[in-house]
Order: structure tokens, then C-alpha cells, then sequence
């Protein structure tokens, strides 16, 4: 019988601390493979994720946002695209204790974009693996641009991109809150968590979330925006917090009172 697939981006920010270079929060990864290990028997899964403080630090650092500008870059873009390559096996690592059987798939070796948006993007390995029973992980990363050199894809836009293609069922943004809210929950405790998103709204409930000065592909903002494009193509998309509990499991199940967002197409 052939399963539903699900897209589940797992956030950077939940699985790092992104105010410290190359750090992961171990405690939430393995908390995570073990959701994921539960819901696995139900679901074909594309595992996205972000790249937190093994991307953004360093990209930050060796002004990689803006694309090639000279030959200096060279090595500071070798020591980031090795660290992301460190920070996946870390992940499939800690995914395969659980007998979750991960694939990792470099987003730069099937991905190639044009000013960062993506314009080719050539599934047959992950469809492959899929076929065998595998699960792809992917992620953030610095890929080719036909007009910058190079760019930074994050793992929102990708996340997106593979479930329309792909035809997902449901996209889950796993993050380090409990969902969308009025305005940014981390400087406004007051702050109102909307459990219902339309996408005409989604614009300026954006505009009043800051955006981390580490994150450079637009933190919740950014998620937003790309998941926008999903939830009008009718997949189901739901922003969860994966560091509360098991929510990412009973959300992907379908149980109820679960604490989350969902972001829905416009009425007509």
C-alpha cells in the first residue's frame, strides 16, 4: 500500500543554539528521531532541515549571503559547506539509533537556483530512495546560482518546493516555539498565539515578526512567506513546536488538541 507522504522541516533554531557556533541541542535531536520513528509506519517521509548555527554563523561571518564578490569568499564558503556536511551526519547519525534508515541528499548536488529562487531542481535520487523504503534528509545549503555564483537556499524554500512536486499530504514546520504568532513571542511575552493562518493574512502577521540578526534566510518571517505558496497549492501545513513534548508525532497523527498553527488557503 502506498503511504501519504508528509515534508517535515525541522527547524534550525530548535536543533541548535544558534547563538553559538556549531552547537547542537543533542537532547532535542534524539527527542525528535524518536517522533519520527513513531509516525514512520504511517507515513513515506522527506526529512528537511535547517541549518542554524552550522549555517547561519559562518555564512554571516564570511559575507556569503550576497553571493560570489571575490576570491577571498573561496574558503570561507569551503569551511561552511564542510560544517554542513558535519551537521548532517550528526543528524542521520542520532536518526539511525532509532532504526529511522536516512538517506542525506546535499541540496547543492540536486539543487540549482537563480538569484535564490530555485530553477532546477532534479528529484530522481530522492524519489528513488523513497521507492526503496528510505527517507531522504536534506537541508539548508549554499548552492549554485546561474547569477550570483552561489546562494543560500533555506530550508523553508525547499521544504516547499519538494512538497508541491512531490505532492505531499501534509508540510509540518517543526520550530523552537509553538507556532504563529500575533508578533514575536520571544520579545513579547504577551504575544497571541493564532491557531488558524489564512494566507491573505499571512503578509502582514510577517511583517510584525523580527527576524533573528543570525538568520540569514528570514527566520519565521521567511517561513511564512514560503509555506504560503504550499497551503494555496492545498497541502496542509502546520507550524508545531519541537521542543515541547511529542507534538510533531501527534500532530503528524492527527490528534487532536495539539498546540500549533495551521496555515490554510483563502476562502473564496
Amino acid at each position: 500500500m502506498i503511504k501519504p507522504l508528509v515534508v517535515i522541516k525541522l527547524g534550525g533554531a530548535a536543533l541548535t543554539d544558534k547563538k553559538k557556533i556549531y552547537t547542537p541541542r543533542m537532547t532535542v535531536i534524539r527527542s525528535t528521531a524518536r517522533q519520527l520513528a513513531g509516525i514512520r509506519s504511517r507515513f513515506s517521509i522527506v526529512i528537511v532541515h535547517g541549518a542554524g548555527s552550522y549555517g547561519h554563523i559562518p555564512a554571516s561571518q564570511f559575507k556569503l549571503s550576497k553571493g560570489f564578490r571575490n576570491a577571498q569568499q573561496l574558503r570561507g564558503l569551503s569551511e561552511t559547506k564542510s560544517r554542513l556536511l558535519e551537521w548532517e551526519l550528526i543528524l542521520s547519525d542520532i536518526f539511525r539509533e532509532v532504526n529511522i534508515p536516512v538517506i542525506p541528499v546535499t541540496a547543492s548536488d540536486y539543487v540549482i537556483t537563480r538569484r535564490g529562487r530555485i530553477e532546477t531542481c532534479n528529484l530522481s535520487p530522492i524519489k528513488e530512495w523513497m521507492r526503496l523504503g528510505c527517507i531522504p534528509s536534506t537541508g539548508g545549503d549554499i548552492v549554485p546560482d546561474v547569477s550570483t555564483g552561489f546562494s543560500i537556499l533555506s530550508g523553508d524554500q525547499l521544504a516547499v518546493h519538494l512538497a508541491i512536486c512531490l505532492r505531499a499530504s501534509k508540510l509540518i514546520f517543526g520550530t523552537d516555539v509553538d507556532g504563529v504568532f500575533e508578533s514575536n513571542p520571544l520579545q513579547n511575552k504577551a504575544a497571541r498565539l493564532l491557531p488558524v493562518v489564512q494566507v491573505r493574512n499571512a503578509k502582514w502577521i510577517s511583517a510584525d515578526l523580527a527576524t533573528d540578526i543570525t538568520d540569514v534566510t528570514g527566520g519565521m518571517r521567511g517561513k511564512i512567506a514560503e509555506a504560503s505558496r504550499a497551503a494555496s497549492a492545498g497541502i496542509s501545513v502546520c507550524f508545531v513546536n519541537l521542543v515541547r513534548g511529542n507534538r510533531l508525532r501527534d500532530l503528524a497523527l492527527g490528534r487532536r488538541s495539539v498546540i500549533c498553527s495551521e496555515l490554510v488557503a483563502d476562502q473564496s
